[in-house]
């Protein structure tokens, strides 16, 4: 396995703590009040994971849970606040992606008489303090594309790794005809640890050098960035003893959310490739998000009856920085 980086962070429970000068910090059961009375501008999340750009209900928001947040120690530290003296600025919430050095700003809201332009950069830059403060060598954004909150995240040290394009198969075919199972000829089978170095390889393969030096130059680093899912899954396609394409999926929520990658040898066959994705779902609706460089991925799921949607553009805010000698490690970066 590739080597994986290595660096000394503060405890992340003492890291969440209010830092003096600082405009934002974790919610307090004392905050229920306010958010009681706090009424986003835009009405909905202006950052986006999978599930909320999929379903704009999912990206609303919902006071309760995040009265619930308040309430509860453990929700509390991924629930983050900015207020000034007119109230509530805006509302966060930050989580892990699929590994501990990687994190997103999963929802991002900003009050009525919040600015995009300055009070959103600020919180943007806060909260990538905040999250380098509790391990993170990498916090990811996704928003929508040409919305003014991009020209925020660029002005808080956020760089573009990708723009992306939703795909959706809205059709529940669920009562038709349909694989209740993947064949065990058609070459799909489970994940196993030993495919970890291979599925790195294909990674590599497929993605361009300038997105992987935010996405991840090592495995752990990948494994790491990895979109976070409910109760994920992960199934590779075997073709001359290689993966010619491996997926990660999660079918909770009535509906399969899944991440794809295939060999470009494997191009000429990105239907079979699909119709394979598809297989496991028994039919119900579908949806993934295609970076830019995966267009022939694209092509595929539109011709499996796909319809493609909105653009997003995903950002990311390096927090470390690799040390070039004596030995590979990282090093905080000042927010």
């Amino acid at each position: 396995m590739p080597g994986s980086t290595s660096c000394s962070w503060s405890s992340p429970g003492r890291s969440r703590e209010v830092t003096r000068g600082r405009m934002i910090r974790i919610l307090r059961p004392t905050d229920s009040t306010r958010l009681l009375f706090f009424r986003p501008a835009a009405g909905g999340t202006l950052a986006f994971t999978l599930e909320s750009a999929t379903h704009p209900a999912a990206g609303s928001f919902r006071t309760g849970r995040y009265i619930a947040r308040a309430l509860t120690w453990r929700a509390r530290r991924d629930g983050w606040i900015a207020c000034g003296p007119s109230g509530i600025i805006g509302v966060a919430h930050l989580r892990h992606r699929s590994g501990p050095t990687a994190w997103e700003l999963s929802e991002l809201f900003l009050g009525a008489d919040a600015s995009v332009d300055t009070d959103g950069a600020d919180i943007l830059a806060e909260i990538a303090w905040v999250a380098a403060r509790a391990g993170a060598q990498r916090v990811f954004l996704r928003l929508a594309a040409g919305s003014p909150t991009c020209t925020a995240a660029r002005r808080a040290g956020y760089q573009l790794q990708t723009a992306e394009t939703l795909y959706r198969r809205p059709r529940d075919l669920r009562g038709m005809a349909q694989p209740r199972r993947y064949p065990a000829e058609s070459g799909w089978r489970p994940v196993l640890d030993a495919d970890m170095l291979a599925l790195f390889q294909l990674y590599c393969q497929t993605t361009p050098f300038a997105a992987r030096t935010t996405g991840g130059l090592t495995a752990p680093e990948w494994r790491d960035a990895l979109e976070a899912y409910s109760k994920s899954r992960e199934m590779v396609l075997d073709r001359e003893g290689k993966p010619a394409a491996w997926v990660r999926y999660s079918d909770s929520g009535n509906e399969r959310l899944f991440t794809l990658m295939a060999q470009p040898e494997a191009f000429d066959d990105l239907g079979e490739v699909v119709r394979g994705v598809l297989a496991g779902g028994f039919g119900m609706p579908a949806s993934v998000l295609v970076p830019a460089h995966l267009a022939a991925v694209g092509a595929a799921l539109e011709a499996a009856g796909f319809v493609a949607g909105l653009e997003f553009d995903l950002y990311v805010r390096m927090t470390a920085v690799r040390a070039t000698a004596p030995h590979p490690a990282v090093a905080a970066v000042g927010g």
